[in-house]
């Protein structure tokens, strides 16, 4: 059983980090071409879209059975996170609006999917 936790543990570590470079990446090229706001909020979503499926398949490879659920729940805990550190730190409320939710269902279906698509043990 710790096996498991400490491997959900450096899967949500590795979206972190993948999070970091991708958004490192794309904050350069967008300071290059002096990008509009529009290329930032597509560098976020980007960035949702790709490390949780990136760890909705890790996720999904350890898992035998429900490998979909695990990507989701690997993808709601990472979102969650985001959340309360963006709380924390911005000394905000925290409210429900649509970009909120929206993005909530980017992160939840890219770790939903990236779950389906790893291959069995």
């Amino acid at each position: 059983m710790k096996k498991s936790i400490y491997y959900y543990f450096a899967v949500i570590s590795i979206m972190y980090i993948l999070s970091a470079l991708i958004l490192c990446i794309a904050a350069a090229l967008i300071w290059k071409t002096h990008a509009s706001e529009g290329a930032v909020s597509a560098s976020v979503v980007m960035a949702y879209i790709i490390s949780n499926f990136a760890g909705g398949f890790l996720a999904g490879k350890k898992a035998e059975k429900h490998k979909f659920i695990w990507g989701i729940a690997v993808s709601v805990i990472y979102f969650t996170i985001i959340i309360l550190a963006g709380v924390w730190f911005m000394g905000c409320r925290l409210s429900v609006n649509p970009q909120v939710v929206g993005n909530a269902l980017i992160c939840v279906v890219s770790g939903m999917f990236g779950g389906m698509f790893a291959p069995a043990k």
